[in-house]
């Protein structure tokens, strides 16, 4: 019994924490940094920047000596199908007796008597080898200038991809800002829905009670209940649209939108407090986009440096060693040979004339860096734009937030007001109705001016190539 209720308080420990877990409610940093981790796109782009750097190393390999060594073992047997063919017939030999020593092996010739005739030939089948052979090469560049350039411009090429992954991990911060505030008006949303049908169906009861008490009409009642209808109608949209835009803000942090995740309504909104012009100045210097756009003029400006240096001419140096062993059948003799080498030297190369494919590759460079620098006036044209853009909208927004409260201010003043008078008989149904529809219509106003409000700054600071 005791260890049975040990195990049962474990586990229900292990269910407390672990409905605790779930429960946790994931805020905007939460949010985004689990985004950062699942994204695909955010995936793309730090595989591109490896890549990159993949491309600049095999660059920088350009500088130093290409270097191959081979090994190489060969045993076999020889077959002869016509063996007569190979008939040797010996009419003059040398009768001196000659020692040979081969890879620390001797070798004696054998003698025969220079009157008589010697006649040998190939056998049938004879084996071959094992023959053995080694080779180190080295060539290396001592002049190229296309490598200077090359080098150059995969380091821009590495610094455009890093800026990318960066530049992809703003843009993604910005969509789960976006999708994150979208998901707090619409939760917002379903509690000024909620009062106004609470409202609605107190009005209804109190049309209702003085229905009955002959104060009140019977198309004052119904009236009130298509309001308080249209209310619950309302209602009903707003809880769907938080669970559309909960759905939405777990597709964007890559989480499954089947699961039921809490995401916290308590946020920091960030402001920005300088004029426009540090705005735009900022941006020119941390915008992830404009700086890759740069860069990749930058490699567009030395690889049009690499195509012209075809018409130079190039230098490079090589060496190499070679040796090799051999068993060589002479029947009835087995003959061990071998050798060794070795060479070095250098060798200037110039292109004349390759049928016009330098004067294509210059033109295409001429072409891609014409296109960057064109690109990046146009990137540094939208940047300002947008940085101007959202800096003016957040002003706005502001100032119209400011009239928004005072709107529904009024609104509920309004409300009071009428309601005191339609007790009074001073006002109708419809004033009634009205008044209550302006206050809901004021409300969501003021929920839409706020979440364009986080949407401006969201944008500004994406602008400005801020985090």
């Amino acid at each position: 019994m005791k260890r049975v209720a040990v195990l049962l308080a474990i586990t229900l420990t292990l269910g407390m924490a672990s409905s605790l877990v779930q429960a946790e409610e994931l805020t905007l940093d939460n949010c985004i940094e689990l985004a950062l981790e699942k994204r695909a796109s955010i995936v793309r782009a730090r595989g591109g920047a490896d890549q990159a750097g993949a491309e600049k190393l095999a660059a920088l390999g350009a500088f130093l000596p290409s270097v191959r060594a081979s090994y190489s073992w060969r045993k076999g047997k020889y077959y002869d199908i016509w063996p007569e063919r190979f008939d040797w017939q010996i009419t003059e030999v040398d009768t001196t007796l000659d020692t040979i020593t081969l890879g620390g092996q001797t070798a004696i010739d054998a003698s025969y008597d220079a009157t008589d005739s010697v006649r040998f030939k190939f056998p049938d089948e004879q084996d071959l080898g094992p023959n053995k052979s080694w080779s180190l090469t080295a060539n290396m560049y001592i002049f190229n200038a296309a490598n200077f350039f090359n080098y150059a411009a995969a380091s821009a090429d590495v610094d455009r991809a890093r800026l990318d992954v960066l530049a992809s991990e703003q843009d993604l911060i910005s969509a789960v800002k976006i999708s994150y505030y979208a998901y707090l008006a619409a939760v917002e949303n379903v509690d000024v829905q909620q009062e106004a049908v609470r409202r609605a169906e107190e009005q209804l009861k109190l049309i209702e009670s003085r229905f009955e008490l002959g104060s009140a009409s019977k198309s004052d009642v119904l009236r009130q209940k298509v309001l308080a209808g249209n209310d619950q109608v309302s209602l009903l949209r707003a809880k769907n649209a938080v669970i559309q835009a909960h759905a939405e803000l777990a597709y964007t942090i890559g989480m499954d939108p089947r699961e039921d995740h809490e995401f916290s309504t308590d946020y920091r909104v960030r402001e920005y407090s300088g004029t426009l012009d540090e705005a735009i100045g900022f941006s020119m210097g941390h915008n992830p986009r404009l700086l890759s756009a740069q860069k990749t003029a930058d490699q567009a400006k030395h690889s049009l440096r690499a195509a012209k240096s075809d018409y130079l001419p190039s230098i490079s140096a090589f060496a190499d060693y070679g040796k090799s062993e051999r068993t060589e059948y002479y029947f009835p003799f087995a003959i061990e040979t071998g050798n060794k080498s070795y060479a070095y030297g250098f060798t200037i190369s110039l292109g004349i004339f390759d049928g016009f494919l330098r004067e294509r590759r210059v033109n295409g460079a001429k072409v891609f860096r014409n296109n960057s620098l064109a690109d990046l006036a146009d990137r540094r044209n939208s940047t300002v734009a947008q940085v101007k853009t959202s800096y003016l909208e957040i002003d706005q927004y502001k100032k119209q937030i400011e009239v928004s409260q005072e709107n529904v201010a009024a609104a509920e003043e309004d409300l009071r007001i009428t309601q005191e008078k339609y007790n009074l008989g001073a006002a109708t149904i419809l004033d009634l109705l009205t008044s209550q529809v302006s206050l809901k219509e004021a409300q969501v106003a003021l929920i839409r001016v706020q979440f364009d409000l986080n949407l401006a700054i969201a944008r500004l600071e994406n602008a400005m190539g801020k985090m």
